[in-house]
């Protein structure tokens, strides 16, 4: 079984990246969603476990790549931001391309908005923004992925 939080939009709002990432140790990795990518890389200063991150459309500059794709315990995970498969209109895109991947999530964020959805074979999850979040109060994910099955948590914090 493996633990992993997911942080998207932390919008350099390293007091609330720090806190969080001290409130779940039980956590086996880390993964950035994007805008501000650049607090992956305190992340990695935070802490000895692994943290993957993509750039998002306020990371103009950053070396992160686009996308990720990983396997965590045989879940194929797709690492987005979301940007640029329109997610503020529709997921469809979304859930199309991380078909066009295999995968059998689709992490996202740009929306700032927590939400989990089940789209033709796929989950695609939002864990919502830690930086500045929008119609609710700062979110975190976790994700469990225990023998091929994914559960999903979204955390206030």
């Amino acid at each position: 079984m493996k633990t992993i939080l997911i942080l998207s939009d932390t919008h350099g709002m390293k007091p609330s990246v720090a806190s969080a990432v001290r409130r779940f140790p039980e956590a086996d990795m880390i993964f950035h969603l994007g805008d501000y990518s650049s607090d992956a890389d305190y992340i990695r200063r935070l802490t000895d476990k692994p943290v993957y991150n993509v750039r998002g459309n306020c990371d103009l500059r950053a070396s992160a790549e686009q996308e990720l794709v990983l396997s965590v315990e045989g879940v194929k995970i797709l690492l987005v931001h979301g940007h640029q498969q329109g997610v503020k209109s529709s997921l469809l895109r979304l859930a199309l391309y991380a078909r066009e991947k295999e995968a059998d999530v689709a992490l996202f964020g740009h929306t700032h908005i927590a939400a989990e959805q089940f789209h033709d074979g796929v989950t695609l999850y939002n864990p919502g923004s830690l930086g500045e979040p929008r119609m609710n109060p700062a979110t975190v994910g976790l994700m469990t992925v225990d023998q091929g099955s994914v559960r999903f948590t979204t955390v206030k914090v």
